[in-house]
Protein backbone atom coordinates (compact mmCIF):
# COMPACT_ATOMS: atom_id res chain seq x y z
CA UNK A 1 0.00 0.00 0.00
CA UNK A 2 0.82 3.57 -0.61
CA UNK A 3 0.60 4.58 3.07
CA UNK A 4 -0.92 2.52 6.52
CA UNK A 5 -2.82 5.27 8.76
CA UNK A 6 -3.85 4.46 12.25
CA UNK A 7 -3.89 6.81 15.35
CA UNK A 8 -5.26 10.59 15.96
CA UNK A 9 -2.50 12.74 14.04
CA UNK A 10 -3.53 14.47 10.43
CA UNK A 11 -1.94 12.93 7.40
CA UNK A 12 -0.02 14.54 5.11
CA UNK A 13 -1.22 14.41 1.46
CA UNK A 14 -1.02 11.41 -0.54
CA UNK A 15 -0.65 11.41 -4.04
CA UNK A 16 -2.06 7.79 -5.73
CA UNK A 17 -2.08 6.63 -9.73
CA UNK A 18 1.69 7.69 -10.04
CA UNK A 19 2.38 4.51 -11.96
CA UNK A 20 -0.49 4.99 -14.21
CA UNK A 21 -3.00 2.94 -13.07
CA UNK A 22 -5.50 5.63 -12.57
CA UNK A 23 -7.39 4.36 -9.81
CA UNK A 24 -6.91 4.35 -6.39
CA UNK A 25 -8.37 1.72 -3.47
CA UNK A 26 -9.02 3.17 0.32
CA UNK A 27 -9.51 -0.42 2.72
CA UNK A 28 -10.66 0.52 6.00
CA UNK A 29 -10.49 -2.73 8.94
CA UNK A 30 -11.65 -2.08 12.44
CA UNK A 31 -11.56 -4.44 15.53
CA UNK A 32 -13.81 -5.51 17.83
CA UNK A 33 -13.44 -3.20 20.41
CA UNK A 34 -13.04 0.56 20.52
CA UNK A 35 -14.26 2.80 17.84
CA UNK A 36 -13.81 6.88 17.34
CA UNK A 37 -15.61 9.23 14.95
CA UNK A 38 -13.58 7.97 12.16
CA UNK A 39 -12.54 10.07 9.09
CA UNK A 40 -13.67 12.70 6.36
CA UNK A 41 -11.23 12.67 3.76
CA UNK A 42 -11.54 14.40 0.53
CA UNK A 43 -10.20 13.27 -3.02
CA UNK A 44 -9.65 15.41 -6.61
CA UNK A 45 -7.55 14.35 -9.85
CA UNK A 46 -4.53 16.47 -11.20
CA UNK A 47 -2.42 15.81 -14.06
CA UNK A 48 0.77 13.48 -13.64
CA UNK A 49 4.14 15.21 -14.26
CA UNK A 50 5.08 13.28 -18.19
CA UNK A 51 8.36 12.06 -19.33
CA UNK A 52 10.79 13.84 -21.04
CA UNK A 53 10.77 14.25 -24.92
CA UNK A 54 13.14 11.37 -25.59
CA UNK A 55 13.96 13.26 -28.84
CA UNK A 56 14.06 10.88 -32.53
CA UNK A 57 17.26 8.80 -33.82
CA UNK A 58 19.46 10.08 -36.39
CA UNK A 59 18.62 9.00 -39.50
CA UNK A 60 15.01 7.15 -38.08
CA UNK A 61 11.98 8.21 -37.45
CA UNK A 62 9.03 8.33 -34.46
CA UNK A 63 5.47 7.44 -34.14
CA UNK A 64 4.09 8.92 -31.15
CA UNK A 65 4.05 12.26 -29.51
CA UNK A 66 2.38 11.54 -25.83
CA UNK A 67 4.75 11.40 -23.26
CA UNK A 68 2.15 10.49 -20.15
CA UNK A 69 2.72 7.76 -18.08
CA UNK A 70 1.66 4.58 -20.09
CA UNK A 71 1.91 6.00 -23.36
CA UNK A 72 4.32 4.34 -26.09
CA UNK A 73 6.52 5.88 -28.90
CA UNK A 74 7.90 3.27 -32.01
CA UNK A 75 10.61 3.88 -33.45
CA UNK A 76 12.06 3.08 -37.27
CA UNK A 77 15.37 3.98 -39.12
CA UNK A 78 15.76 4.82 -42.82
CA UNK A 79 16.68 2.59 -45.64
CA UNK A 80 20.06 1.01 -45.23
CA UNK A 81 20.12 1.99 -41.26
CA UNK A 82 19.78 -0.81 -38.69
CA UNK A 83 17.98 -0.05 -35.37
CA UNK A 84 20.16 -0.84 -32.58
CA UNK A 85 17.94 -0.91 -29.15
CA UNK A 86 14.07 -1.38 -28.50
CA UNK A 87 11.73 -0.66 -31.51
CA UNK A 88 9.25 0.99 -28.43
CA UNK A 89 9.50 3.01 -25.26
CA UNK A 90 6.95 3.29 -22.28
CA UNK A 91 6.99 6.21 -20.23
CA UNK A 92 6.94 4.37 -16.50
CA UNK A 93 5.12 5.70 -13.69
CA UNK A 94 6.73 6.22 -10.24
CA UNK A 95 8.25 9.22 -8.34
CA UNK A 96 10.20 10.05 -11.17
CA UNK A 97 8.92 9.83 -14.87
CA UNK A 98 11.35 7.33 -16.79
CA UNK A 99 10.89 5.83 -20.49
CA UNK A 100 11.45 2.06 -20.20
CA UNK A 101 14.88 2.14 -22.30
CA UNK A 102 17.45 4.76 -23.97
CA UNK A 103 16.60 6.10 -26.93
CA UNK A 104 17.85 3.99 -29.84
CA UNK A 105 20.47 4.45 -32.49
CA UNK A 106 20.13 4.08 -36.24
CA UNK A 107 23.18 2.33 -37.32
CA UNK A 108 25.12 1.48 -40.56
CA UNK A 109 26.80 -1.35 -40.46
CA UNK A 110 29.77 -2.83 -42.03
CA UNK A 111 27.65 -5.42 -44.56
CA UNK A 112 23.80 -6.16 -44.88
CA UNK A 113 21.53 -9.20 -46.19
CA UNK A 114 18.91 -7.61 -48.62
CA UNK A 115 16.14 -10.02 -50.15
CA UNK A 116 13.34 -7.14 -51.21
CA UNK A 117 12.92 -5.55 -54.30
CA UNK A 118 14.09 -2.66 -53.55
CA UNK A 119 16.41 -0.78 -50.59
CA UNK A 120 19.68 0.95 -49.95
CA UNK A 121 23.29 0.16 -48.99
CA UNK A 122 25.34 2.55 -46.71
CA UNK A 123 28.86 2.10 -46.12
CA UNK A 124 29.53 1.75 -42.11
CA UNK A 125 28.58 4.91 -40.07
CA UNK A 126 27.64 6.70 -43.01
CA UNK A 127 27.32 10.41 -43.60
CA UNK A 128 30.31 9.77 -41.58
CA UNK A 129 33.77 8.14 -42.28
CA UNK A 130 34.09 4.57 -41.03
CA UNK A 131 37.36 3.52 -39.40
CA UNK A 132 40.27 1.74 -41.10
CA UNK A 133 41.02 -2.10 -42.11
CA UNK A 134 37.50 -2.72 -42.96
CA UNK A 135 36.32 -5.92 -45.47
CA UNK A 136 32.59 -5.10 -45.69
CA UNK A 137 30.22 -8.36 -47.42
CA UNK A 138 26.82 -7.02 -48.95
CA UNK A 139 24.37 -9.98 -49.72
CA UNK A 140 21.65 -8.99 -52.70
CA UNK A 141 19.04 -11.32 -53.34
CA UNK A 142 16.09 -10.73 -55.47
CA UNK A 143 13.09 -13.42 -56.98
CA UNK A 144 14.04 -15.81 -59.71
CA UNK A 145 13.40 -14.00 -63.24
CA UNK A 146 14.09 -10.40 -61.33
CA UNK A 147 17.76 -8.57 -62.47
CA UNK A 148 19.44 -6.36 -59.70
CA UNK A 149 20.32 -2.44 -60.80
CA UNK A 150 22.88 -0.77 -58.88
CA UNK A 151 22.81 3.18 -58.68
CA UNK A 152 25.63 5.16 -56.73
CA UNK A 153 24.26 8.16 -55.09
CA UNK A 154 27.31 8.69 -53.68
CA UNK A 155 30.73 7.39 -53.99
CA UNK A 156 34.24 8.20 -53.11
CA UNK A 157 36.94 5.61 -53.07
CA UNK A 158 40.91 6.02 -52.19
CA UNK A 159 42.69 4.57 -54.37
CA UNK A 160 43.83 1.95 -52.48
CA UNK A 161 40.32 1.22 -51.65
CA UNK A 162 38.17 -1.52 -53.83
CA UNK A 163 34.40 -2.73 -54.00
CA UNK A 164 34.19 -6.01 -56.17
CA UNK A 165 30.34 -7.01 -57.31
CA UNK A 166 30.00 -10.19 -58.07
CA UNK A 167 27.11 -12.02 -59.44
CA UNK A 168 26.11 -15.22 -58.26
CA UNK A 169 23.41 -17.01 -60.94
CA UNK A 170 21.98 -19.58 -58.77
CA UNK A 171 19.44 -18.22 -56.77
CA UNK A 172 20.16 -14.77 -58.36
CA UNK A 173 22.31 -13.33 -55.53
CA UNK A 174 24.41 -10.42 -55.73
CA UNK A 175 27.69 -9.82 -53.59
CA UNK A 176 29.43 -6.82 -53.16
CA UNK A 177 32.30 -6.64 -51.32
CA UNK A 178 34.04 -3.42 -50.07
CA UNK A 179 37.76 -3.11 -48.46
CA UNK A 180 39.06 0.19 -46.93
CA UNK A 181 42.68 0.18 -46.45
CA UNK A 182 43.15 3.38 -44.28
CA UNK A 183 41.66 5.95 -46.66
CA UNK A 184 38.41 7.74 -46.27
CA UNK A 185 35.43 5.93 -48.09
CA UNK A 186 31.81 7.16 -48.46
CA UNK A 187 29.14 5.10 -50.29
CA UNK A 188 25.70 5.23 -50.88
CA UNK A 189 24.06 2.81 -52.82
CA UNK A 190 20.34 2.63 -54.49
CA UNK A 191 19.01 -0.96 -55.11
CA UNK A 192 16.33 -1.95 -56.98
CA UNK A 193 15.33 -5.27 -59.11
CA UNK A 194 13.68 -5.12 -62.35
CA UNK A 195 11.88 -7.82 -64.45
CA UNK A 196 14.64 -9.67 -66.96
CA UNK A 197 13.84 -10.44 -70.79
CA UNK A 198 12.78 -13.83 -70.83
CA UNK A 199 13.78 -16.56 -73.51
CA UNK A 200 10.73 -17.70 -76.06
CA UNK A 201 8.74 -20.87 -74.94
CA UNK A 202 10.86 -23.51 -77.01
CA UNK A 203 7.43 -25.76 -76.75
CA UNK A 204 6.90 -29.25 -75.99
CA UNK A 205 8.67 -31.76 -78.65
CA UNK A 206 5.96 -34.06 -80.56
CA UNK A 207 5.25 -37.22 -78.56
CA UNK A 208 7.38 -35.55 -75.46
CA UNK A 209 6.50 -33.57 -72.74
CA UNK A 210 8.23 -31.61 -69.77
CA UNK A 211 9.73 -32.99 -66.65
CA UNK A 212 9.97 -29.59 -65.11
CA UNK A 213 9.73 -26.46 -66.24
CA UNK A 214 11.58 -23.79 -63.83
CA UNK A 215 10.90 -20.95 -66.15
CA UNK A 216 11.92 -18.86 -69.08
CA UNK A 217 14.19 -16.27 -67.30
CA UNK A 218 18.28 -15.98 -67.53
CA UNK A 219 19.72 -18.97 -65.83
CA UNK A 220 16.38 -21.14 -65.48
CA UNK A 221 16.18 -24.89 -67.01
CA UNK A 222 13.38 -26.70 -68.79
CA UNK A 223 13.74 -30.80 -68.68
CA UNK A 224 12.30 -32.90 -71.67
CA UNK A 225 11.11 -36.59 -71.50
CA UNK A 226 9.44 -38.87 -74.73
CA UNK A 227 6.49 -40.75 -74.48
CA UNK A 228 6.93 -44.59 -73.88
CA UNK A 229 8.67 -46.40 -76.91
CA UNK A 230 9.84 -43.36 -78.01
CA UNK A 231 13.96 -42.37 -77.75
CA UNK A 232 14.93 -38.50 -76.88
CA UNK A 233 17.17 -37.44 -79.83
CA UNK A 234 19.02 -33.55 -78.89
CA UNK A 235 19.53 -32.27 -75.38
CA UNK A 236 16.75 -33.48 -71.92
CA UNK A 237 18.06 -29.89 -70.53
CA UNK A 238 17.89 -26.93 -71.70
CA UNK A 239 18.83 -23.49 -70.01
CA UNK A 240 17.82 -20.10 -70.86
CA UNK A 241 21.03 -18.40 -71.13
CA UNK A 242 22.44 -14.84 -70.21
CA UNK A 243 23.26 -12.06 -72.27
CA UNK A 244 21.40 -9.29 -73.97
CA UNK A 245 19.70 -11.62 -76.42
CA UNK A 246 18.09 -14.38 -74.27
CA UNK A 247 18.41 -17.97 -76.36
CA UNK A 248 18.14 -21.33 -74.96
CA UNK A 249 21.04 -23.22 -75.09
CA UNK A 250 20.69 -26.17 -77.14
CA UNK A 251 17.38 -26.76 -79.96
CA UNK A 252 13.98 -28.61 -78.84
CA UNK A 253 14.84 -32.13 -78.58
CA UNK A 254 12.51 -34.65 -80.56
CA UNK A 255 10.91 -37.65 -79.62
CA UNK A 256 11.86 -40.63 -82.77
CA UNK A 257 10.17 -43.96 -82.68
CA UNK A 258 13.38 -45.64 -83.81
CA UNK A 259 14.14 -48.24 -86.08
CA UNK A 260 15.26 -51.30 -83.51
CA UNK A 261 16.82 -51.40 -80.13
CA UNK A 262 17.94 -53.07 -76.98
CA UNK A 263 16.21 -52.97 -73.85
CA UNK A 264 17.80 -55.07 -70.84
CA UNK A 265 16.67 -55.82 -67.22
CA UNK A 266 13.36 -53.73 -68.03
CA UNK A 267 10.56 -54.72 -66.37
CA UNK A 268 8.25 -52.99 -68.66
CA UNK A 269 8.26 -51.31 -71.45
CA UNK A 270 6.73 -50.27 -75.05
CA UNK A 271 7.92 -51.16 -78.78
CA UNK A 272 6.90 -48.68 -82.00
CA UNK A 273 7.01 -49.42 -85.93
CA UNK A 274 9.74 -46.56 -87.31
CA UNK A 275 8.25 -43.24 -87.15
CA UNK A 276 4.92 -44.38 -85.51
CA UNK A 277 1.63 -43.51 -86.19
CA UNK A 278 3.34 -42.15 -89.10
CA UNK A 279 4.06 -44.68 -92.04
CA UNK A 280 7.10 -46.36 -91.47
CA UNK A 281 9.81 -46.14 -94.37
CA UNK A 282 10.43 -48.89 -96.95
CA UNK A 283 13.12 -51.36 -97.48
CA UNK A 284 13.73 -51.23 -93.48
CA UNK A 285 15.20 -54.37 -91.02
CA UNK A 286 14.29 -53.38 -88.03
CA UNK A 287 15.28 -55.40 -84.68
CA UNK A 288 15.02 -55.45 -80.85
CA UNK A 289 16.20 -57.28 -78.25
CA UNK A 290 14.12 -57.28 -74.99
CA UNK A 291 16.05 -59.23 -72.04
CA UNK A 292 14.09 -59.31 -68.98
CA UNK A 293 16.01 -61.25 -65.69
CA UNK A 294 16.84 -64.97 -65.50
CA UNK A 295 13.97 -66.52 -64.11
CA UNK A 296 11.62 -64.83 -66.17
CA UNK A 297 9.41 -64.54 -69.35
CA UNK A 298 8.30 -61.88 -71.81
CA UNK A 299 4.89 -61.18 -72.37
CA UNK A 300 4.13 -58.67 -75.23
CA UNK A 301 0.28 -57.41 -75.93
CA UNK A 302 -0.40 -55.65 -79.27
CA UNK A 303 -1.78 -52.00 -78.91
CA UNK A 304 -2.37 -51.81 -82.66
CA UNK A 305 -1.13 -53.86 -86.16
CA UNK A 306 -1.18 -52.39 -89.40
CA UNK A 307 1.14 -53.52 -92.10
CA UNK A 308 1.43 -54.72 -95.81
CA UNK A 309 -0.10 -58.26 -95.79
CA UNK A 310 2.29 -60.99 -96.79
CA UNK A 311 5.57 -58.31 -97.69
CA UNK A 312 6.31 -56.10 -94.48
CA UNK A 313 6.50 -58.71 -91.99
CA UNK A 314 6.79 -58.88 -88.03
CA UNK A 315 8.75 -61.82 -86.77
CA UNK A 316 9.54 -62.74 -82.90
CA UNK A 317 12.09 -65.01 -81.83
CA UNK A 318 12.13 -66.99 -78.26
CA UNK A 319 15.81 -65.86 -77.55
CA UNK A 320 18.29 -64.81 -80.00
CA UNK A 321 17.86 -65.06 -84.06
CA UNK A 322 20.05 -67.57 -83.99
CA UNK A 323 18.14 -70.30 -82.08
CA UNK A 324 15.94 -70.62 -84.80
CA UNK A 325 12.93 -70.42 -82.13
CA UNK A 326 10.33 -68.50 -84.28
CA UNK A 327 7.29 -68.05 -81.93
CA UNK A 328 5.21 -65.89 -84.65
CA UNK A 329 5.39 -64.19 -87.85
CA UNK A 330 2.31 -61.41 -88.93
CA UNK A 331 1.24 -58.84 -90.99
CA UNK A 332 -1.50 -57.51 -92.52
CA UNK A 333 -4.55 -55.64 -90.45
CA UNK A 334 -5.50 -57.87 -87.82
CA UNK A 335 -4.74 -57.41 -84.02
CA UNK A 336 -2.26 -60.62 -83.17
CA UNK A 337 -3.14 -62.37 -79.87
CA UNK A 338 -0.81 -62.00 -76.95
CA UNK A 339 2.90 -63.49 -77.26
CA UNK A 340 5.00 -64.93 -74.38
CA UNK A 341 8.19 -66.53 -74.82
CA UNK A 342 9.51 -69.39 -72.58
CA UNK A 343 13.20 -67.73 -72.16
CA UNK A 344 14.14 -64.37 -70.44
CA UNK A 345 14.86 -62.85 -74.07
CA UNK A 346 12.75 -62.43 -77.18
CA UNK A 347 14.15 -60.88 -80.72
CA UNK A 348 11.44 -58.66 -82.56
CA UNK A 349 12.22 -58.40 -86.56
CA UNK A 350 10.54 -55.79 -88.67
CA UNK A 351 11.24 -56.02 -92.74
CA UNK A 352 9.58 -53.78 -95.20
CA UNK A 353 9.85 -54.04 -98.92
CA UNK A 354 9.90 -51.32 -101.80
CA UNK A 355 6.70 -50.95 -102.43
CA UNK A 356 3.45 -49.97 -99.47
CA UNK A 357 3.63 -48.55 -96.03
CA UNK A 358 1.47 -48.32 -93.53
CA UNK A 359 0.87 -47.13 -89.73
CA UNK A 360 2.76 -49.89 -88.34
CA UNK A 361 2.63 -51.21 -84.70
CA UNK A 362 2.78 -50.22 -81.19
CA UNK A 363 3.45 -53.46 -78.89
CA UNK A 364 3.44 -53.33 -74.87
CA UNK A 365 6.58 -55.93 -73.65
CA UNK A 366 6.37 -57.08 -69.68
CA UNK A 367 8.26 -59.20 -67.45
CA UNK A 368 6.54 -62.25 -65.81
CA UNK A 369 8.12 -64.39 -63.09
CA UNK A 370 8.02 -68.00 -64.26
CA UNK A 371 5.87 -70.30 -62.28
CA UNK A 372 7.03 -73.93 -62.27
CA UNK A 373 5.62 -77.25 -60.15
CA UNK A 374 5.57 -76.88 -56.82
CA UNK A 375 6.18 -73.22 -56.95
CA UNK A 376 3.54 -71.08 -54.74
Amino acid sequence: PLARLTGSELPSPINAGLYGNFRAQLRFISDFSISYEGFNISFSEYNLEPCEDPGTPQFGSRIGFNFEVGDTLTFSCSSGYRLEGPSEIICLGGGRRVWSAPLPRCVAECGASATTNEGILLSPNYPLNYDNNHECIYSIQVQAGKGINISARTFHLAQADVLKVCWILVGMHLFLKIGAINQVIINYFKLTSFELSHCEDPGVPQFGYKISDQGHFAGSTIIYGCNPGYTLHGSSLLKCMTGERRTWDYPLPSCIAECGGRFKGESLGRILSPGYPFPYDNNLRCMWIIEVDPGNIVSLQFLAFDTEASHDILRVWDGPPENDMLLKEISGSLLPEGIHSTLNIVTIQFDTDFYISKSGFAIQFSSKLIYTCGSE
